[in-house]
């Protein structure tokens, strides 16, 4: 029970002298009283000194319009009037807003004014206006989580989220993957150059790694030249390589540290949550040991954890390496394989990518997504137009008129902004018009294209190119889409010829596909056939043009040249 205030005050002070002097005179605490419905009924010069408010602005007015418009939506007002009615009092430590609208933390507190009847008959609050006290602790919270040089997360702050994005992978399924990246020659740059420029080179560093990552990353410096990197949602173990194989690049690229190029590397260790730990100690263990393998290994490089992994990733390394060599001296080269008429005349050669050693043991598709994730499609793609095209024009300067050329692409390689530029420019160097090349791509390339909204076989339909759908069977095999996408031919994949002609429902199926391409006026193009019996058949259904070993293999192009002339080209 609050006592009488006559209690608490000494003899000979009167309560309403002590209460003037409180509202006049106390300038850093606002003190305001409101009735039950929050109305605002008496305001000292404190509070109009911190809100803004003069007597007669705020008095009669809601006790509402000084809290934010999030916890005015909240009801934090009656939520806070309702706490101090039953515990006596309410504490009020949030951002409040001034009249100008500008804002500030309060430090205050609430407590109920008593009734005749035991309830409150209003309610006395006093606060005081702490902002800067606020902002100085968020900034020692913030410090305590960061790495001041670097701005990159800490250590501290590291474990914390380590932990928790260990317990998320667990709970969601996802693969979470650790990357420990250790600077390799920096303590040489530290003794040579001083402590300032190995700083500068930290700070670089740690630039590098964040414009290679993806948002949802996280990244941490540990200490010394360690740094730390979370890949939350990893689609599989194997983007943690791609990603690994970028800093590589990255931290080989020379520093410029007070004027001086400073070259250096670095090594990276890979665990992955759950494969191979499902702690967060246990996944910073395997990662360290990971990268202990790497630096032992001779540094500027990778290695996963888990040794499968390891042996996946390397190949694929090694692969790029390979395909960036093979870009770079353009030793890569093309073969022909000719398409016929039902009558044995070539009307058409087909390009088709030939590359060296382990490579050119591949399927193409494997060489295909290993220039995709070295970003260098555009210029394998334009690489065999260039070459394709140069052929044809040979082949037409030779006397060897009437054909064109089929190129194959892709999805990815056709959603290129400079795709059609760098078409335009390649038939211009080789003086060739449109007409003259068909351009490949399998159905679920072609579907791909569609799904992300784009227009460009209907552009270069428009342009005069030939477009034609390879391997049409493999893909989705929905004939509904043969309507849809504007395409002039179809190429029936080879697995449609298993059991023709010996077999009742393969040859039904290739009959229905034939017929259906002839109704939708489409050209049908017969691939892999390899017996005359096979020929016969489709010959017989309706297919008017044939590629495969029954009449030649791919040839180099002087071979190809050869057969062209022994052949009867026009």
């Amino acid at each position: 029970m609050t006592p009488p205030l006559t209690n608490v005050i000494a003899p000979g002070l009167a309560p309403d002298i002590l209460l003037q002097q409180i509202y006049l005179n106390v300038r850093d605490f606002a003190i305001f009283t409101m009735d039950t419905q929050g109305r605002v009924t008496s305001w000292n010069l404190g509070a109009e000194l911190i809100f803004g408010f003069a007597p007669d602005e705020i008095i009669g007015q809601n006790v509402a319009c000084l809290f934010t418009a999030e916890d005015q939506r909240d009801g934090e007002q009656w939520l806070e009037m309702e706490l101090a009615a039953k515990c006596d009092r309410a504490s009020d430590y949030r951002w409040h807003q001034r009249k100008d609208h500008s804002m500030f933390w309060a430090d205050g507190v609430l407590t109920p004014i008593p009734g005749g009847d035991g309830q409150p008959s209003g309610y006395l609050k006093i606060l005081r206006d702490i902002t800067e006290r606020k902002l100085a602790q968020d900034e020692i919270r913030r410090l305590a989580t960061v790495d001041v040089l670097t701005g990159l997360a800490n250590r501290a702050a590291f474990d914390a989220r380590r932990s928790e994005m260990v317990s998320l992978a667990e709970r969601t399924g996802q693969q979470l993957l650790l990357l420990m990246v250790d600077l390799d020659q920096f303590k040489e740059v530290n003794d040579m150059l001083g402590h300032q420029a190995g700083d500068q080179l930290l700070q670089q560093a740690a630039q590098r790694i964040r414009a290679v990552s993806r948002e949802s990353d996280y990244i941490a410096r540990l200490g010394g030249d360690e740094f730390a990197l979370l890949q939350p949602y990893a689609p599989s173990p194997a983007s943690g390589g791609v990603l690994a194989e970028k800093l590589l690049q990255e931290m080989a690229q020379a520093f410029m540290i007070n004027g001086r190029e400073i070259k250096i590397s670095a090594s990276i260790g890979i665990a992955v949550c759950p494969v191979d730990a499902t702690s967060p100690d246990a996944l910073l263990k395997k990662a360290d040991l990971a990268l202990y393998h790497a630096k032992n290994a001779g540094r500027n490089r990778y290695h996963y954890y888990t040794q499968a992994l390891d042996e996946i990733a390397h190949r694929k390394s090694a692969d790029h390496n390979e395909l960036r060599h093979v870009l770079r001296t353009g030793s890569y080269w093309l073969e022909y394989q000719p398409i016929l008429t039902a009558d044995g005349r070539p009307f058409a050669m087909e390009a088709l990518l030939r590359l060296p050693d382990f490579l050119g043991q591949q399927p193409v598709e494997y060489v295909i997504g290993l220039a995709g994730e070295l970003g260098a499609l555009p210029e394998l793609g334009k690489g065999v137009l260039r070459r394709a095209c140069a052929q044809l024009r040979h082949w037409r300067d030779a006397g060897l008129r009437g054909l064109r050329i089929c190129i194959n692409t892709c999805a990815k390689e056709l959603l290129d902004k400079d795709y059609l530029a760098q078409i335009d420019v390649v038939m211009a160097e080789s003086g060739l018009a449109a007409g003259d090349v068909e351009i490949e791509l399998t159905e679920r390339d072609a579907i791909e294209l569609e799904r992300n909204g784009s227009h460009m076989i209907e552009q270069l339909r428009l342009r005069g190119f030939m477009v034609s759908l390879d391997d049409f069977g493999t893909g989705y095999s929905s004939l509904s889409y043969l309507r849809a996408l504007p395409v002039n031919t179809i190429k029936l994949d080879k697995s449609f010829l298993r059991g023709v002609p010996g077999n009742d429902d393969a040859n039904a199926v290739v009959r229905m596909v034939i017929r259906l391409a002839q109704d939708l006026r489409l050209n049908v193009v017969a691939e892999g056939v390899e017996n005359i019996e096979q020929a016969t058949f489709l010959g017989d259904a309706g297919c008017t043009a044939f590629q495969g070993y029954l009449y030649s293999p791919a040839l180099n192009p002087d071979d190809a040249t050869d057969w062209l002339r022994d052949h009867g080209a026009p």
